[in-house]
């Protein structure tokens, strides 16, 4: 008998999280009252005025509180190899910041040039901002821009604000900073419901913390080696897009408004430095790549990627060659055009001799999808014994494994796996799988339910955990670690339930 259970956790959060990252942002900066930033030359130390009142620590719990929402929206991304280049990037840019802070970097799939910081140091990216930035550096300076939204405490002191400021105050802000993401000319509706002389004031103090946040991200850069040049050159084309469609002006530049006097100071700044210049690694070059690909959405969009990377390589426009071919593989696969998928993926091939995780993850891909998981077992095989840490061939094996039903072999090997990576839902999601093809229904259920307490989604995971001591089959031991677990899963849900309601 097969378990029936939903592929995943139950979504409570809809379209409001894939919105709430940047207004809390907004809302960080725009209830916090501007004394508590201090000179642009003479920045506050952590602790200073605004983030006595909420510590590091319970700045993490709300931004960890954050994330369990967050992670349930289908546009949060989980590519690992997204994942683990932008917190590798992440750790070159935070290596130098002040020690005490936490960092996460997540992907969000959505074509908006945007990126978002929350509580406690965790940073959401869109791909439409990867895709649109020229070189890493750019993508870098954006990131650093955070981060020192994060280093400053912007949003603990908003946080910590609130105390001075009306329930109905906070909630014209967030209306407001929700539709100022979709209509810039929306946010004139704060003033009208929480007064003119009081926005204004909250509009001087997120001028003072971009400022701020402008400047830490430059020296972030330098210290990290990337090229400073990158945040001029980024906001600069992002300042001119708004000029020309300021209707639609970039996400990040109606969350992060830009003015003429910063890029001035951008630019002073940068002249005060060293020149730099800095190479692009050939994860950002062929992430970017994959990741253009992956946005064009139906039919006729990905003709049209496709037609541009054809010619891209035909012209020699793009001045790489190689991430060319890497994105004409992955939109042929996405098209479902096998074999031009594996042709373009040969041409990739011969300018990397080393090769590459990525192109090996890709080559068993497309062997998986076109019907062949013998052939894409031993793709993945090989390419995780030469490229050691690399989940996406981890996931497929895994996936190769159950597509030739060959459960036992799948079930030890991710056992091994989760010996590892306990905290991977991925793995547990395959773990489901490969108990199910075996028949061993109690076992599926515990499998989903850990994948869903790791996504926060206790209730559910409590759900699955009945099912699974209603399916029988789990020997005395096992039936009394589901109960258990359970006990810890009930006990973490009434503790949520208790601190939200004392909020």
């Amino acid at each position: 008998m097969r378990c029936r259970f939903p592929a995943v956790p139950p979504d409570r959060s809809g379209p409001f999280a894939r919105r709430l990252g940047a207004a809390l942002t907004a809302l960080a900066l725009a209830v916090a009252p501007p004394a508590a930033l201090g000179q642009a030359d003479n920045l506050p130390r952590l602790g200073d005025a605004g983030g006595e009142d909420l510590s590091p620590a319970a700045e993490r719990r709300l931004g960890e509180e954050i994330m369990l929402d967050i992670r349930r929206d289908a546009s949060v991304s989980d590519d690992p190899e997204a994942s683990d280049y932008l917190n590798r990037l992440g750790a070159q840019l935070t290596t130098s910041v002040s020690a005490g802070h936490t960092f996460e970097f997540f992907l969000v799939r959505d074509a908006t040039m945007n990126a978002f910081a929350l509580p406690g140091g965790f940073i959401g990216v869109h791909s439409g901002l990867i895709i649109a930035a020229q070189t890493e550096s750019e993508l870098a300076s954006v990131l650093a821009h955070e981060i020192g939204h994060v280093t400053q405490r912007h949003i603990a002191r908003m946080l910590s604000a609130q105390r001075q400021t009306s329930l109905m105050t906070l909630a014209a802000i967030v209306l407001g900073a929700l539709a100022a993401r979709s209509n810039p000319m929306a946010i004139g509706g704060i003033a009208t419901m929480a007064g003119g002389a009081q926005q204004q004031q909250m509009l001087s103090f997120s001028r003072d913390a971009e400022r701020e946040a402008d400047r830490l991200g430059l020296d972030t850069l330098r210290q990290a080696g990337f090229d400073p040049n990158g945040m001029v050159a980024f906001f600069g084309r992002l300042q001119q897009s708004s000029r020309f469609y300021e209707g639609s002006a970039p996400a990040y530049m109606r969350s992060h408004p830009m003015t003429g006097e910063r890029i001035a100071d951008m630019q002073a700044r940068v002249r005060e430095g060293r020149y730099r210049q800095r190479a692009d690694s050939l994860e950002f070059r062929l992430l970017r790549a994959k990741l253009r690909a992956q946005s064009a959405g139906g039919v006729d969009a990905l003709r049209d990627t496709r037609r541009m990377f054809e010619r891209q390589i035909s012209e020699r426009t793009s001045g790489d060659e190689l991430a060319a071919w890497y994105g004409l593989a992955s939109t042929a696969l996405a098209q479902r055009d096998f074999a031009a998928a594996e042709r373009a993926l040969a041409q990739a091939r011969k300018r990397v001799p080393d090769g590459h995780p990525y192109l090996e993850r890709l080559a068993a891909d497309v062997k998986l999808q076109a019907g062949d998981p013998a052939g894409a077992l031993a793709v993945a095989q090989a390419g995780a014994g030469r490229f050691s840490g690399a989940r996406a061939l981890v996931y497929l094996q895994a996936d190769a494994l159950l597509a030739l039903k060959e459960y036992q072999k799948a079930l030890v090997f991710l056992k091994d796996q989760l010996a590892l990576y306990r905290s991977d839902p991925v793995l547990w999601r395959l773990s489901s799988r490969a108990h199910n093809g075996l028949g061993q229904t109690a076992e599926a259920h515990r499998a989903v339910a850990e994948e869903y307490a790791l996504g926060g989604a206790w209730l559910g995971a409590l759900e699955q955990l009945k099912l699974a001591q209603r399916a029988g089959g789990l020997d005395f031991y096992a039936a009394s670690q589901v109960d258990a677990r359970m006990r810890e899963l009930q006990a973490l849900h009434t503790a949520r339930q208790q601190e939200r309601a004392a909020r």
